[in-house]
């Protein structure tokens, strides 16, 4: 939930909302927030897919996406970080590929995931098949999490309904404990 990325999403209010429902929750339950900040990487070190990425976003990639301390990189203030929440800074759709998350979450014995967050299509949907081949139980909440193109967000939550745990945020409040 960085500048650079949520506040585009069609749906940005009621996500914001949905998703401080689900951390004020879990916070009350002792359960683990884990946010993941995406952080761009220099263009001499992007992949060729990244650039490509990139370009058909329209972005620049010469000029940096998501740079670490920049406005974009920021999260929003709404849902800023508590102390006891876990920042981890990634350069990828999946929240897995390189961070610690997925030893993080077993060494607090953590099988289930609960995802929200923009975008649907993108780190949302990457996150949660990465998570399930690695054997953990994925919930994808589908009215705390977003996009930009609403199009691609609701043939991403049709795929994911198929594949995944996909409720609403009211379902999960009610069901965690």
């Amino acid at each position: 939930m960085q500048h650079g990325i949520a506040p585009r999403a069609f749906n940005f209010d009621d996500v914001v909302q949905k998703i401080g429902i689900l951390r004020d929750s879990f916070h009350g339950l002792g359960l683990p927030v884990i946010y993941s900040q995406h952080t761009g990487v220099p263009y001499e070190y992007m992949s060729v897919a990244n650039v490509a990425f990139l370009k058909r976003r329209g972005l620049d990639p010469k000029a940096g996406f998501m740079n670490e301390g920049s406005k974009e990189w920021q999260i929003i203030e709404q849902l800023r970080p508590a102390d006891e929440d876990l920042v981890l800074r990634k350069s990828t759709a999946s929240f897995f590929v390189g961070t610690m998350l997925e030893q993080m979450l077993r060494n607090r014995g953590v099988d289930t995931l609960v995802l929200a967050g923009v975008s649907t299509e993108g780190g949302i949907e990457g996150t949660a098949r990465h998570s399930s081949y690695l054997g953990f139980q994925t919930t994808v909440v589908e009215d705390a999490v977003g996009s930009f193109d609403k199009e691609a967000h609701e043939k991403a939550l049709w795929l994911m309904r198929r594949m995944f745990d996909v409720r609403l945020a009211g379902s999960v409040v009610s069901n965690i404990g």
